[in-house]
């Protein structure tokens, strides 16, 4: 019997920590992967399960950029990705957050190939007060 090992791995992972975000702040996400990762995707974690929701998917890079997404309304105009799918490191950012965002995230790395592996990386960001400008 022959088994296939994805060669695709997180090299850095929150493996479900918690981020603490101000309410009207920004948050970034960091990731970094290693292996021949077509595109990386964040989005909302479907509850108990390590997939992105129906959805739920709020940036989409592949190794051309940026692609198009429909982002859920609450979440429009207030998530951004950068970053290069080729050198192994993407950061997606939650602006104006709001109480309402406190929730779990996931980053979805997929292998290139017709039969590619997926690995998942969930985040739960937890919102605290107020954000005063000084």
């Amino acid at each position: 019997m022959i088994y296939f090992v994805g060669g695709i791995k997180f090299t850095s992972k929150y493996d479900g920590k918690t981020v603490t975000g101000l309410v009207g702040s920004s948050v970034n996400f960091t990731w970094s992967f290693s292996g021949n990762v077509e595109s990386v995707i964040w989005g909302l974690n479907k509850d108990g399960f390590n997939v992105i929701k129906n959805g739920g998917k709020l940036v989409s890079l592949d190794k051309n950029g940026l692609m198009p997404v429909t982002v859920p309304l609450k979440y429009s105009g207030r998530v951004s990705g950068s970053g290069d799918v080729s050198s192994g490191q993407v950061t997606f950012t939650l602006s104006s957050i709001r109480m309402s965002d406190k929730e779990f995230y996931v980053c979805n790395i997929n292998e290139a190939g017709r039969f590619g592996v997926k690995k998942y990386d969930p985040v739960y960001l937890d919102v605290k007060g107020e954000y005063l400008l000084a």
